[in-house]
């Protein structure tokens, strides 16, 4: 029996580096991007960044939180 319950969306929280030298670079900028799946969530703040960065899911933010900040499903948003 396959499971026909749709997935949930999560808010994964995004950063993104600079391709640099130094890997100890700290995160120029982290966003959240409501998506079903961490590689949607990659994909969907990729598409936003012009040049090469690092690119990686960090965490994600609670539903709780989610809704707190009015994330909606699909958004992504720099916070």
């Amino acid at each position: 029996m396959a499971n026909d319950k749709p997935k949930r969306d999560t808010a994964y929280l995004v950063a993104v580096t600079p391709v640099s030298e130094s890997d100890s670079q700290p995160a120029d900028a982290v966003y959240a991007a409501v998506r079903q799946s961490p590689a949607e969530a990659v994909a969907a703040v990729r598409a936003l960044i012009a040049g090469e960065a690092r690119i990686a899911v960090v965490g994600s933010l609670s539903p709780r939180t989610t809704k707190a900040i009015n994330l909606q499903p699909g958004e992504v948003r720099a916070i």
